[in-house]
């Protein structure tokens, strides 16, 4: 008999996910009549009609449990599946993460490859995405030099990436305090030269803070952006591969197109 579909509404957060995903799973319910949707102000949603909606409280050991049971159970292939659909800015990833661990316990370590089912080719599209994206920003990402001789930088990225970059430069500036600044997600990585390092979300004063920052005018700055000039050559430049290879929208906050950015 068919029952009400119970919607499982959580925050839109690493843990918020994972304790939709843990109650949900838990609730002997059916997974076929469960949805897992992550509430954000950037998020639109429809109303169902006659479904129950229950309200999750975020918690880190429910969220712990739901990990270490994909790792042991599953494999670590799949756990990476997860981590990276967990920062995608996919609207659906909680359903797709729920359907995906589901199966996972059923099939074992065989699900990462299992692209017949729909979860399985969706989420291994959004990993790929995301990785995508955190190569591209790796490769492309521009430091400078402040006066107290911390690095810093600024992105925009669509999915929540800033992990991934961070984690990547400590390796490679490991005794270089840093600051890496998300714009779209309001939040900031602060590396120090000890090698330890967080993630921050920002109140309002310390983003115009750090916009401050990113406007100091550095001899750095100016060097790269002359050298950059100096060797262009305007017979060769080909603006559709440019494009290709490195789209518009990763230029506003590298330094050698800082002049195209701001004209005046």
């Amino acid at each position: 008999m068919d029952k009400p579909l119970r919607i499982y509404q959580c925050e839109d957060t690493f843990n918020g996910i994972l304790s939709a995903i843990y109650d949900a799973g838990i609730s002997g319910y059916g997974h076929d009549y469960i949805r897992i949707q992550p509430v954000s102000d950037s998020y639109l949603y429809n109303i169902e009609l006659f479904a129950e909606y229950i309200n999750v409280d975020t918690s880190k050991k429910k969220a712990d449990n739901v990990l270490n049971a994909i790792q042991t159970k599953i494999s670590h292939e799949a756990y990476e599946f997860v981590i990276n659909a967990l920062i995608s800015d996919d609207t659906s990833k909680g359903d797709i993460i729920y359907q995906f661990v589901t199966y996972g316990f059923t099939i074992g370590k065989n699900i990462t490859k299992a692209m017949q089912l729909n979860c399985v080719e969706k989420i291994f599209k959004i990993k790929l995405s995301v990785q995508n994206e955190a190569h591209r920003l790796i490769e492309f990402l521009r430091f400078k030099e402040l006066q107290n001789k911390v690095l810093f930088a600024q992105m925009e990225p669509h999915h929540h990436i800033l992990p991934i970059v961070t984690n990547h430069f400590a390796d490679r500036f490991n005794a270089q305090n840093f600051i890496i600044h998300d714009l779209k997600h309001n939040e900031a990585s602060f590396y120090r030269s000890d090698g330890l390092w967080e993630i921050k979300l920002l109140n309002e004063d310390e983003t115009a803070k750090l916009n401050e920052l990113a406007s100091e005018d550095e001899e750095y700055a100016d060097l790269w952006k002359i050298f950059f000039e100096s060797t262009s050559t305007a017979e060769r430049e080909n603006y559709k591969l440019q494009r290709g290879n490195l789209p518009i929208r990763l230029r506003k906050h590298m330094t050698e197109f800082e002049k195209l950015n701001n004209p005046n």
